[in-house]
């Protein structure tokens, strides 16, 4: 099991627009390629983390279920679109992924 985690920094001021953004892409793309399924949180930076990070979780059972999440991501055109849509709020070359095995 893995918990796939991307993370970004929204720009001063705009947190809340970008939390925004997330959401929508939530319902409107992650809807289509099975979110749910995916044990799928967001979350925000409070105490030892910097404010302005925003962090996507997604829980997965193997890599080759989060590359077959991916695929189907990149053939949805709503999801580019939504990617510029959000650009203006995050702070350039925060974008980041990180994949963290689970211990049980």
């Amino acid at each position: 099991m893995f918990s796939a985690r991307w993370q970004i920094d929204a720009k001063f001021g705009h947190k809340q627009t970008a939390l925004e953004l997330m959401r929508k892409w939530e319902r409107e793309i992650g809807s289509q390629v099975g979110i749910a399924d995916l044990g799928f949180q967001i979350m925000t930076g409070s105490i030892g983390a910097r404010e302005a990070t925003i962090e996507s979780h997604h829980q997965v059972k193997s890599l080759a279920q989060l590359e077959e999440f991916f695929a189907k991501i990149a053939k949805i055109e709503a999801h580019a679109k939504w990617g510029k849509e959000l650009e203006p709020y995050v702070v350039s070359g925060t974008s980041l992924w990180q994949i963290f095995r689970i211990v049980e």
